[in-house]
């Protein structure tokens, strides 16, 4: 079993939101539901299970995938909330994402299920089309929760149609990873990472050491790693007002081809299939840019990184930034009682000690802006430190796009492979790619 992986919980659901086979889920090997031992009761709750228990209590059930490291805290801090009041028990079942989906169609579809739900913003326009979720506009028009503090973009998140649609759950965003040795034997300043894309490029070149074995930067093709490349460029894949394609406009066409320019003619990255997390955390790659669960993995290999925020590009500085939201479903809507409750929990989760704690012991930055640069956070994983500044310049995709399973392995996974494996023309590629990305969001408007 391959020990460099994005790991469960947080970390396979940011495979789902990335939509990458590269990051492992969690859960258990047979791929069946692991329920978790509900936080404040002995006994798992069932499907379905809402209710006003006998001591007065309304008892909601919350489903998600935190399966992996996560669950533990999720867990404590769910049983925290319940001790911290009598009027509310939150019951939580936990399976692998996989299973979830395929449990809450099927539940959804005989008015069971949960009464509220994590999941990411690919999974938002489906649900809500398919009437299992729920808007939740009286949660926001009440102010129970400060949107300001939300990081940018991230209120994006939360509307579909013109309505909110969910609650803020996490935050999570790319930054770049590199190797501080590597760097000091090619006679760069570790100290002083790259900030544009043309140091960024010339780190990768000096870097590179093909007789090593040792490469300069990574690039795989499709999901996300291109695509903010593209937004720095000042383009985007898709037009989400309009539902079309962008991907072969000049902006994106420049981003594509300096970079896969420099990855074919310099040689500075590994082949787009290699274990590009294995070469890093093994010291034969000086960068790479992902996520804060890939921390704890490089810490434990004894490798001397450093973390800073994406270089700039000609247009804009962005990274990509987004993370999981809470969703009320439409069983736990008809029940007032039971919707009073998970806007309850739903709000105590945005408070700031709960945010904290969170962040704290799972190694992620808080949902809440405010806490940039908390000491504690900080003093406990640096790291956040960048990452929670990440936030600045964070952008989502596939916001509200139904088909994006569809879009990666279909349109921006085979393109990209082309360039990058078999040196296809680029504007030609990314023209017959827009042909296709059209005819999969006509489907959409």
């Amino acid at each position: 079993m391959n020990k460099w992986k994005r790991g469960s919980g947080l970390a396979a659901m940011c495979a789902m939101l990335l939509l990458a086979s590269a990051c492992g889920g969690g859960g258990n090997s047979s791929g069946s539901p692991s329920p978790s031992q509900p936080a404040g009761s002995a006994e798992s709750s069932s499907p379905g299970s809402s209710k006003e228990a006998s001591e007065g209590k309304v008892t909601i059930t919350y489903w998600n995938g935190f399966s992996g490291s996560d669950r533990p805290v999720l867990e404590a801090l769910v049983k925290k909330f319940n001790s911290s009041q009598d009027q509310i028990e939150v019951k939580m079942e936990i399976m692998n994402w996989d299973v979830l989906y395929q449990k809450l169609t099927t539940a959804s579809a005989t008015g069971q299920g949960p009464d509220f739900i994590a999941f990411g913003p690919e999974n938002i326009a489906k649900y809500a089309d398919l009437g299992v979720i729920a808007p939740v506009d009286d949660f926001y028009e009440n102010s129970m929760i400060d949107t300001s503090l939300l990081p940018k973009n991230y209120d994006s998140l939360l509307h579909y149609k013109d309505h909110f649609i969910g609650f803020p759950m996490n935050y999570f965003a790319h930054a770049l990873y590199y190797n501080k040795d590597l760097a000091k034997n090619a006679g760069l300043d570790p100290e002083k990472p790259p900030t544009t894309w043309d140091e960024m490029a010339d780190w990768a070149v000096k870097m590179t050491d093909s007789k090593k074995g040792q490469y300069g930067m990574t690039l795989p093709a499709g999901w996300v790693y291109i695509p903010q490349l593209i937004w720095a460029n000042g383009g985007d894949v898709i037009d989400y007002s309009n539902k079309t394609s962008l991907i072969n406009k000049p902006e994106a066409v420049e981003a594509v081809k300096y970079w896969t320019d420099l990855v074919l003619s310099k040689k500075v990255a590994p082949a787009p299939n290699s274990d590009n997390l294995k070469m890093f955390a093994s010291g034969k790659l000086g960068m790479m840019f992902d996520g804060p669960w890939m921390s704890p993995q490089f810490k434990e290999a004894k490798i001397n990184y450093g973390v800073a925020l994406m270089p700039a590009g000609p247009q804009k500085q962005v990274t990509f930034g987004s993370g999981l939201s809470m969703h009320l479903t439409a069983k736990g809507a008809q029940d007032e009682k039971i919707k009073k409750a998970v806007y309850r929990f739903a709000q105590w989760w945005f408070e700031k000690d709960t945010q904290k704690e969170w962040a704290i012991k799972i190694g992620f930055p808080p949902v809440r802006t405010d806490l940039a640069g908390d000491p504690e956070i900080i003093a406990e994983n640096p790291d956040l430190e960048v990452f929670m500044e990440s936030a600045n310049i964070g952008q989502p995709w596939f916001v509200g796009i139904v088909n994006s399973n569809k879009i990666v392995s279909e349109v921006t996974q085979k393109s990209f492979e082309l360039i990058l494996m078999k040196n296809a023309d680029v504007q030609s590629t990314l023209d017959q790619a827009s042909a296709d990305l059209d005819k999969i969001l006509a489907t959409e408007r």
